[in-house]
């Protein structure tokens, strides 16, 4: 089975499977054996192998598989319960950096309380903030994004607020759901991270390596995505570059980019074309920018997770460029 677009008709429910003749004790071989895994109770999903991503996102299989549990505990739970926080974010397929996938959260107007592998929040919903996202109810975009930015770190913020405003939700709907939340927990987490946030960053490591740069004083602040027009083989075509800065005139001097283009988000990421072709095809495109003029410096997760390295490369690089002393 594929690992994404998991939903409610890839779960296998104890009920259905027992009255259509499958054991309880082969249930529990399955799940022994790694054919199925239990998700929620009375709930199983075939497995299959998981795929690695880059350490800063959501994993994609794991997210597939945590919506799945979403969902399995969601029509277990009972019709006075919204998914939301991190378990509706996951639901809208909001990137996240480093989201807590062992719980799956609800929100309820009548009770609060901590339940096995979940936790209800006790909090009103009105009708604009809820929707309806593989059958299940879950809050709506806005405001999940609100509620991971104010229960987790200031980066957790900064990503999931830069992710949603990325996927266009309006920044009034988010400024809508501040002043509505304004006597709750993490309030203040909330507006430092909605603060940095910037809709222009097309991934969570943009966006962390945005935030790593910006500790060190001596870095300037970059453009994001800058356009970068280019002649390749002919063609005349606008490269995009993740960062970049300019000289006292305004001419583009450095193009810094996060080595996080290719993305695993599908067993094959690829479609039908070659992983040597995409790389290829990144190649001439970095080559076509530094034939225009500016350096080009690319960073790994790996660096952004050493901010000394990252800060490092970048330094190095602005001072080639004379943008630096």
């Amino acid at each position: 089975m594929d690992d994404f677009d998991i939903g409610a008709e890839h779960l296998v429910f104890r009920a259905d499977a027992v009255g259509k003749g499958m054991s309880d004790a082969a249930l529990r071989r399955d799940v022994r054996t790694g054919a199925k895994e239990r998700v929620w109770h009375g709930a199983y999903l075939p497995t299959s192998p998981p795929t690695s991503d880059e350490p800063g996102d959501s994993y994609p299989a794991e997210l597939e598989r945590y919506r799945a549990t979403v969902v399995a505990a969601s029509l277990n739970g009972g019709p006075k319960r919204t998914a939301s926080h991190v378990s509706a974010a996951a639901m809208h397929r909001i990137p996240l950096l480093r989201p807590d996938l062992t719980t799956v959260h609800f929100t309820s107007v009548t009770t609060g309380k901590t339940i096995k592998r979940g936790v209800v929040h006790q909090a009103a919903l009105r009708d604009s903030d809820i929707e309806i996202v593989g059958d299940i109810p879950v809050t709506s975009r806005a405001r999940s994004i609100c509620d991971v930015a104010r229960t987790g770190t200031f980066a957790q913020g900064v990503c999931v607020l830069d992710s949603g405003l990325h996927l266009g939700v309006p920044m009034y709907e988010i400024a809508e759901q501040v002043e509505h939340l304004r006597r709750h927990h993490g309030i203040a987490m909330l507006r430092s991270a909605l603060a940095s946030a910037n809709g222009l960053s097309e991934s969570i490591g943009e966006t962390v390596s945005r935030l790593v740069l910006g500790d060190n004083p001596l870095i300037p602040s970059p453009d994001l995505q800058v356009a970068i027009p280019l002649d390749v083989d002919g063609t005349r075509m606008t490269a995009r570059g993740d960062f970049g800065w300019r000289d006292v005139d305004g001419v583009l001097r450095v193009v810094g980019e996060f080595d996080g283009r290719i993305k695993y988000h599908r067993s094959n990421p690829f479609g039908d074309r070659l992983p040597e072709e995409v790389i290829y095809e990144e190649k001439v495109r970095e080559d076509a920018i530094r034939a225009t003029g500016p350096l080009v410096v690319r960073w790994t997760w790996s660096d952004s997770m050493r901010p000394k390295v990252l800060h490092t490369k970048v330094i190095a690089a602005l001072r080639a460029a004379n943008l630096l002393r």
